[in-house]
């Protein structure tokens, strides 16, 4: 007699269940939503301010912990602000989808495509390492980085993006946060001008991506409000 046996790798309908991770990721957008704007702005704090590339280095070359700090704040701002927009965008997309897509997009433009930001300031570390005589190549290579090739480009796209799309994304969430929110994410690019246009001290720059955070902070609190159903769809049950 042949005794009939469910394969060993049949599982119950409990167990074939996915996990519904949606509280999770509302809960990890709030948090990333507030450290890349408060950790560039930090960050201002420790840049060393000189038109000169080459008196920087000899400024940095006395306490280059300094600007190891500045790199590695922007570094961590650069690497957590997208996922900041896509949680912002999330909450904007409901009112507004098109305009949120183009602000969306022209973030991501300026975002992922500032790596030569990092790049050059790591660079200013290792050329204020160098000794003084050597110092001068590195200014050189480092002004060339900043105005020449992808370096250039990458650069252009990072200021003239961050600037217009902090402007679509306050738009964007008009409605979708409190409306100091939105006004804080549209005043960023008036307080950028003033920072570096105007009074030329771009440690002001501080207040402009604090004005930043404020906006994502307000976006953290409409994340972890948000209804696990409004904020995405379910997983489907494995049949």
């Amino acid at each position: 007699m042949t005794v009939l046996r469910a394969p060993a790798t049949s599982m119950s309908p409990a167990a074939r269940k996915p996990r519904d991770v949606r509280r999770f990721q509302r809960r990890a957008a709030a948090v990333v939503l507030v450290v890349p704007a408060t950790s560039i702005g930090i960050g201002r704090l420790f840049q060393t301010n000189d038109d000169l590339t080459r008196k920087a280095l000899d400024v940095i070359a006395t306490n280059p912990d300094k600007q190891f700090m500045f790199a590695l704040l922007g570094y961590i701002g650069i690497l957590t602000i997208v996922p900041a927009f896509l949680a912002a965008a999330r909450i904007a997309r409901r009112r507004r989808p098109v305009l949120t897509m183009v602000a969306l997009g022209v973030n991501l433009v300026a975002y992922l495509g500032a790596w030569a930001m990092g790049a050059v300031d790591n660079l200013f570390l290792i050329g204020a390492k160098l000794p003084a005589e050597q110092r001068d190549v590195a200014a050189t290579v480092i002004d060339k980085m900043w105005s020449e090739g992808l370096a250039g480009v990458s650069t252009a796209l990072f200021v003239l993006g961050h600037i217009f799309g902090a402007i679509l994304m306050g738009l964007a969430l008009c409605g979708s946060i409190p409306t100091f929110g939105w006004v804080a994410m549209l005043l960023t690019t008036p307080a950028h001008v003033v920072a570096f246009v105007v009074l030329q001290m771009p440690v002001l720059d501080l207040a402009a991506w604090l004005l930043m955070t404020v906006s994502f902070a307000c976006c953290a609190v409409v994340a972890l409000r948000t209804p696990d159903d409004e904020w995405d769809l379910p997983p489907l049950t494995v049949n």
